[in-house]
């Protein structure tokens, strides 16, 4: 190549037809590797004409169109859940909730002693416990209520004078 030649090219900078060449081989790859994918996994139709086109020439709508698309694609490879889970059926579900403890909210209705006078059975003391109160208090088998520093405050009988 003579002088004249290589000035020109050198101030144009790089070669534009060969990087037009470029471009047109590498568009050609990904389009016959979308083409091979769609192949493979099926895709036909709009999908595979919308997958087609560069990213960049894609609107925000189309390219959150595609992302669904894709989800969904991906989604529809597993059974639907409905057929995963197990289906109770009504009984089944009555015998599960009475197999369940039975929750019930607790509130402080007052302080130990007031609730052995007024409730009289230990049982029925317990239920009506704060959640604080049950942490406070241990019930012995032989009927007697300690605190947590262990100190008597019912017998079975009646209640125990802390002074």
């Amino acid at each position: 190549m003579n002088r004249a030649a290589r000035s020109v090219l050198r101030k144009l900078g790089t070669d534009q037809h060969l990087d037009e060449e470029r471009r047109e081989l590498v568009a050609r790859d990904a389009q016959e590797e979308r083409a091979r994918a769609h192949a493979r996994e099926g895709v036909t139709g709009d999908a595979a004409a919308l997958e087609q086109i560069p990213d960049e020439y894609l609107s925000e709508s189309e390219k959150r169109h595609e992302r669904y698309r894709r989800q969904q694609a991906v989604a529809g490879r597993f059974t639907p859940a409905a057929e995963r889970l197990p289906i109770m059926t009504a009984e089944q579900r009555e015998q599960r909730d009475r197999a369940r403890p039975k929750w019930s909210q607790t509130q402080f209705e007052g302080p130990i002693e007031k609730l052995i006078e007024k409730y009289q059975d230990l049982a029925e003391v317990r239920k009506h416990l704060s959640l604080g109160q049950s942490m406070k208090y241990q019930f012995t088998e032989d009927g007697q209520v300690l605190d947590k520093d262990g100190n008597l405050i019912y017998d079975g009988t009646r209640l125990v004078d802390r002074s």
